[in-house]
């Protein structure tokens, strides 16, 4: 009987925070396609969906800064130690007679496809965007891609048809619900009726609609509009005090329990701005759809994949009045909004925690990637 393969599995991502990258990147891991005393995560110490990961955690230099200037520099003096830090890895491993496969997640880490180009034996690019300024960097981070890669997963085929790569090979796995992400089943449908909550998560970026979103609390007086926020109090209440929202808008930052809005609300919306930043997903969408929320996504991008006319609405975020016209239809009656509400509920089944698990590991078992 063959002696079985040592293999080394490295999961790579630059910056943990409790954005949408990292928190699918925690579903990959979490779907244990590998023991965990041989896999490990390398990422920054910042607190996010990373903590406390099954793996054995590596920190890696990472920071920040509002001069775009400043923070360019910083970038580049985390590629170069990240390549020097997993090259030191990758090559102990070599040493002790171990295989590696690295999991890089999003386009940024290109100093770890460098480390891995050399030593390792599969290469594997998890890629959630397509939004990246300046253009120059974006092709930089695509030649890296297209030269180091052996593999590439999309997590929607509009993103797929996007960022289309020639050498590696290229598949699409749909974002799932996170394992922790609990669902109740017996949900008040009156109080979410009765409550008008227009729920919104996402962050204080311009192009992600936070401020559409004020606008359409101003026109809707009658509707409580909150919104859940991956960013820092100051940034809050600098925006606060700039936009001055209505009393009808409540602000959370990082709620612990972010199911209880969800659970509650009468619609989810998504405002991202087309001309700036598409959605590749819309993880957000499908978490209040668990919830039988309808919801209203940007007509372009990957939420067009499962947002229907029957479970919620494609409007852009330009366009308030249709965006208003469609809650005004919503809330005209309880069996109009139910019957989107069932289907919404029946499309998120078709992205369980379950299933992203068992698609993650066949796409390893598939690919013979450890």
């Amino acid at each position: 009987m063959p002696t079985p393969v040592k293999t080394d599995l490295y999961y790579i991502h630059l910056f943990n925070d409790y954005s949408g990258s990292p928190r699918v990147l925690r579903d990959a891991i979490d779907s244990e396609v590998h023991c965990a005393k041989n896999s490990y995560v390398f990422t920054s110490k910042h607190p996010g969906f990373l903590d406390d990961v099954n793996a054995k955690r590596v920190r890696c230099f990472y920071a920040r800064s509002d001069n775009r200037y400043l923070q360019l520099c910083y970038f580049l003096i985390a590629q170069v130690l990240l390549f020097i830090q997993l090259f030191g890895y990758l090559l102990l491993g070599k040493v002790k007679g171990r295989q590696s496969t690295v999991l890089i997640n999003t386009m940024l880490p290109f100093g770890a496809a460098a480390a891995s180009k050399l030593l390792a034996k599969k290469v594997i690019y998890y890629v959630h965007e397509t939004y990246i300024q300046p253009e120059a960097l974006k092709r930089f981070l695509r030649f890296f891609i297209e030269h180091c890669a052996s593999h590439v997963i999309f997590v929607s085929q509009y993103l797929s048809q996007q960022e289309a790569f020639k050498k590696p090979m290229q598949n699409v796995i749909y974002n799932g619900l996170r394992s922790d992400f609990s669902v109740n089943n017996n949900l008040d449908f009156v109080a979410k009726f009765a409550g008008k909550k227009l729920f919104f998560a996402g962050s204080l970026k311009r192009y992600k609609g936070i401020e559409k979103l004020v606008e359409l609390a101003r026109v809707l007086p009658d509707f409580n509009v909150i919104a859940a926020l991956n960013c820092q109090p100051s940034e809050l209440d600098r925006f606060k005090a700039e936009v001055e929202p209505p009393n009808n808008m409540t602000f959370i930052i990082r709620p612990a329990n972010i199911q209880q809005y969800f659970a509650s609300s009468f619609l989810v919306l998504n405002l991202s701005s087309v001309d700036h930043c598409v959605e590749t997903f819309g993880l957000s969408l499908i978490e209040g759809m668990a919830f039988a929320t309808p919801v209203i996504a940007p007509p372009f991008g990957g939420p067009t994949e499962f947002v229907t006319k029957k479970n919620g609405a494609l409007i852009s975020a330009e366009q308030v009045g249709e965006i208003v016209k469609f809650i005004r239809h919503l809330n005209s009656s309880e069996k109009v909004w139910r019957s989107y509400a069932n289907d919404a509920y029946l499309t998120a089944k078709s992205f369980s925690a379950e299933q992203y698990k068992q698609s993650f590991k066949s796409y390893f078992e598939q690919h013979n990637l450890l």
